[in-house]
């Protein structure tokens, strides 16, 4: 199904572009009955994806820089049925399939089937259900269940602010209005997971052109690549959702009413002129992800997230009562990448810019973002690092060098010993006040 969809879309394009058929699905549709892509498909699933097509060509005329490719050979599309095209039956959903579609497995496989059962394991509320989307992921398939969730936000009295400054190597830096310690999300270790994935890409994609520049066969290695492909987005997924929650963590833990992130990460893609590795590695950083995700989970916590202009932020000195502007930016006393030289001394680059952020807001005080900052890794450090004292939190590592002992949710471990235990996402936060106090 998800083939025949990917053979639909070229068609329908095809069609478009040559326009010998209106943009409209339904028209769309009458021009490709005879189609046996549109016919293996049912006819509710076939109409959804020529209508995600017309959208996509509707927004291509409006922006032509936004093109609306045809999918690869051998190349699958996610495949959706709507709440007429399948019923919930226990932990069971049953998926409609064409006519067409059942007599070719019938004739060609020996398979009889009537509806397609897919067993999930989970309890299923089929009013809540609002489609149901077969997703390719490479040589797999995802079921994606979309449903519609109430939410009724908390009654949270929280009533300071907090800025996010976006980075690459400092991921996210985190300063809340009236909090000494600042944070920082440590981006290190997903850009050296991310390095290592884009060179074995990167080597099985010159062997693939080797292998079709000799006339030979590159499926295989085709599919490699593939792997590699998801194991990448799964990741980007794992970090963005990680990055989100320890958000929460601290806003909750903080009392912040309110979320403000740096825009910049939005136009991040246009600014890079790297190399081919690390250009792709600095894209693909979810910072866009992450923002979505804590949005969405902030709202079910009554907390308001939205972006402010980085404009400036960097260069302008936020211990000083100026009005973050042109005029009192000053970007050469940024003395090395992360430190900055202020009227005070040497304060960290990025936690300077979350405070100018805040002056944005009409909030100036010289406590915010003034102590040690406390570095959360997602990762464990490589070999050959610096030997750091650390805990774990469902991924996530603190470093507290200060101390140099180790972060657990009952007690301190002796300084000398290197030892990695888990903890839980709701217990860092306290485990760092632990340390810090």
């Amino acid at each position: 199904m998800c083939y025949h969809s990917a053979k639909l879309w070229n068609q329908a394009l095809f069609l478009l572009n040559k326009k010998e058929a209106k943009l409209n699905t339904y028209d769309l549709y009458n021009k490709l009955r005879s189609s046996v892509h549109l016919r293996a498909l049912q006819s509710r699933a076939s109409q959804i994806a020529l209508d995600e097509l017309v959208r996509a060509y509707k927004n291509h005329l409006k922006e032509p820089e936004k093109f609306v490719k045809p999918k690869p050979r051998r190349k699958h599309r996610t495949v959706i049925f709507d709440t007429t095209r399948f019923k919930v039956c226990g932990s069971r959903i049953r998926l409609s399939l064409s006519r067409s579609l059942r007599k070719h497995l019938k004739e060609k496989h020996g398979i009889d089937l009537r509806f397609l059962w897919l067993e999930t394991g989970l309890p299923l509320n089929e009013k809540a259900i609002k489609n149901v989307q077969i997703v390719p992921k490479g040589d797999e398939f995802e079921l994606h269940l979309i449903y519609e969730a109430e939410i009724n936000p908390i009654d949270f009295s929280g009533s300071k602010v907090m800025t996010i400054d976006p980075g690459s190597s400092n991921f996210f830096a985190i300063v809340v209005e009236g909090v000494e310690t600042p944070y920082i999300i440590d981006g290190k270790g997903l850009k050296s997971l991310l390095r290592k994935y884009l060179k074995r890409i990167k080597k099985l994609q010159s062997l693939k052109d080797n292998l079709k520049n000799k006339g030979l066969a590159s499926h295989k290695v085709e599919r490699k690549i593939k792997k590699l492909w998801v194991k990448v987005h799964r990741l980007l997924r794992n970090f963005a959702h990680t990055v989100s929650n320890l958000v929460l963590e601290l806003a909750l833990r903080h009392n912040v009413k309110e979320i403000r992130v740096g825009d910049r990460f939005q136009n991040k893609n246009r600014e890079l002129k790297l190399n081919s590795i690390t250009d792709q590695m600095l894209h693909l950083l979810p910072h866009g992800k992450a923002f979505e995700y804590l949005k969405y989970k902030a709202e079910e916590l009554g907390i308001f997230v939205d972006t402010i202009s980085e404009d400036y932020s960097s260069g302008a000195d936020s211990l000083l009562n100026k009005a973050v502007a042109e005029e009192s930016c000053t970007p050469e006393l940024r003395v090395k990448r992360d430190l900055f030289k202020s009227v005070l001394g040497l304060i960290n680059a990025d936690v300077n810019a979350c405070r100018s952020l805040l002056k944005k807001l009409g909030i100036f005080d010289k406590i915010s973002g003034l102590g040690k900052p406390i570095r959360l890794r997602i990762f464990h450090r490589f070999k050959g690092s610096s030997a750091y004292e650390m805990g774990r939190s469902r991924g996530a590592f603190i470093k507290q060098s200060r101390d140099k002992a180790l972060v657990r949710a009952n007690s301190l471990q002796s300084p000398y010993k290197k030892i990695v235990h888990f903890l839980t996402l709701s217990n860092i936060c306290s485990a760092v006040n632990n340390v810090t106090s």
